[in-house]
């Protein structure tokens, strides 16, 4: 059990910084996601196309904060393809719950029951694949 309790102090953060830092980030971006979804949604875009627009905003400003603050790593080209291919998954999954969700309740509501979810797939992929902050070794092909 020691071994996994190591691993999951990894995957979860023995930096406590780190974490406050990543939520801190996911606040800001999380709010200009909000309030830009339901500006476009107020000026009738419908709720799919307006998510993909304020999600997409968010996800520059959580590469760049992150990247510079939260893991404190330099940029690069493969860190900021994995950034995009991460978040797209996550504007995947923001997008999909959002289209489902809205046909139950009100699209403000599913938007913002789809950001815990999302918030822990991002966290995740950020720590261990784009910023490699849990010390996995990179594999170098070729």
């Amino acid at each position: 059990m020691p071994a996994i309790s190591n691993f999951a102090g990894r995957l979860l953060g023995n930096d406590i910084g780190t974490v406050l830092r990543f939520a801190f980030v996911g606040a800001i971006t999380t709010t200009l996601d909000v309030v830009l979804f339901a500006g476009l949604t107020a000026a009738a875009v419908m709720p799919a196309a307006a998510n993909v627009f304020s999600y997409s905003c968010g996800i520059l400003l959580s590469y760049i904060l992150n990247r510079s603050w939260t893991f404190k790593v330099e940029a690069s080209r493969l860190q900021a393809l994995k950034f995009v291919l991460s978040t797209l998954t996550g504007l995947l999954i923001s997008t999909l719950l959002v289209a489902v969700l809205t046909r139950l309740m009100p699209a403000m509501y599913a938007k913002l029951l789809s950001v815990p979810v999302v918030f822990v797939w991002n966290y995740l992929t950020a720590r261990i694949w784009v910023f490699n902050a849990i010390g996995v070794p990179e594999t170098r092909n070729g």
